[in-house]
């Protein structure tokens, strides 16, 4: 009996260790999930604080980048709109820039771009220097510089020395010294003054550094010869004539061009009365006389025409015009200028004093050469 008891003691004790070491095992597993759960987890949780430093570490980055580039565009914005309100505005109508303020050259200006057959040039609108002479440049960042607008100067400038480009230049110098380029006229490139406002003429500097004073627009009783103008002495002068309209026209044409002598305005207004006759009848010999007239009746079968026989040109319509002493239909010579460009009467000039060159004797001037006689010395 005893023993029985011993057995079945013995039995129930090794099934509780069994157990026992059962339940350990099962909690240790248990322990050792928990564990790894909770490094895994610790692991991703670093892995992800580190992913979002990373970020945020990238975003501070990109957000100064767009700050730097709202500061850089915030710059050239204000630059740009000082440049355009301060310093310089473009005309699209004019195609060229107006430069209100050059420190480095001391001008304002107007830069013209090329157009058609008329190169980049620079106009100066006016001078910011005060000093007593002042060197008018032959170009300004590489464009050249021809043309002076009108009361470009300050009265503290005496002394105005042209570039070699300047062809045109504007009212408001008749007080100052004006010294023309070396070399002036060797190039064949002429400058015109306009003095309207003051003595009332045009004036054109011929190549031996003189003046045509070749346009008057004043009254006759305001009428005096110039000696000089701005300093350069006049050696031609236009008798007193009263200005018909076209003679404006004319006089304003010649200033603009860089290569041409003026007519002489009264031999101008024959021609709008008259034609050609004041020219060959002033041809000392019958002989030359009847070539002359011969050969301006055979030049209209070179001209252009249209379909319907009308002149095809200005300048085909002016040639007939002083032949014919008008257009055969009632209109004056003087009529047919007016409605055409002075660039066609000097063209067809030109084209009559060629054809009939060899009408007249050497001792009588062609037409062209009639054209630019009259004026008196002063």
């Amino acid at each position: 009996m005893a023993d029985e008891e011993k057995k079945i003691t013995e039995a129930v004790e090794e099934e509780v260790e069994a157990a026992a070491e059962k339940t350990e095992e099962t909690v240790a597993e248990k322990a050792a999930k928990v564990k790894d759960a909770a490094e895994a987890k610790t692991e991703k949780t670093a892995e992800t604080s580190g992913s979002k430093k990373k970020k945020s570490a990238k975003r501070r980055m990109i957000e100064h980048r767009i700050k730097i580039i709202a500061i850089i565009v915030a710059v050239i914005a204000v630059l740009v709109t000082i440049f355009f309100t301060c310093i310089a505005s473009y005309s699209f109508s004019e195609k060229a820039w107006h430069v209100k303020f050059d420190p480095i050259h001391g001008y304002s200006y107007t830069i013209y771009q090329k157009q058609d057959f008329t190169p980049a040039h620079i106009v100066i609108d006016s001078c910011s220097k005060g000093s007593s002479e002042v060197t008018v440049p032959d170009s300004i960042w590489g464009v050249r510089v021809d043309e002076i607008s009108d009361n470009a100067f300050k009265d503290s400038v005496k002394t105005v020395k042209l570039g070699k480009n300047i062809v045109r230049v504007g009212e408001g110098c008749a007080d100052k010294t004006i010294v023309l380029p070396y070399g002036y006229g060797s190039t064949g490139f002429l400058t015109a003054f306009k003095d309207k406002n003051g003595s009332g003429f045009y004036y054109k500097a011929l190549a031996d550094k003189t003046l045509c004073a070749y346009a008057y627009f004043g009254e006759q009783g305001s009428y005096q010869m110039p000696k000089t103008f701005a300093g350069i002495p006049v050696s031609q002068v236009v008798e007193y004539y009263a200005n018909d309209g076209y003679t404006e026209v004319y006089a304003d044409y010649v200033f603009q061009s860089s290569t041409l002598l003026p007519y002489n305005m009264h031999q101008v207004q024959l021609i709008e009365k008259e034609g050609i006759d004041p020219y060959a009848n002033m041809m000392d010999g019958a002989t030359s006389r009847d070539k002359i007239r011969g050969k301006l009746l055979g030049l209209p079968q070179n001209y252009r025409y249209n379909a319907d026989g009308t002149p095809a040109d200005g300048e085909t319509a002016i040639k007939l015009a002083i032949v014919q002493r008008g257009n055969g239909v009632g209109k004056t010579c003087g009529d047919v200028l007016k409605e055409y460009s002075p660039r066609d009467f000097v063209t067809a000039v030109k084209y009559i004093s060629d054809m009939t060159a060899e009408s007249h004797t050497e001792d009588e001037p062609d037409f062209e050469a009639w054209m630019m006689e009259g004026f008196v010395t002063p």
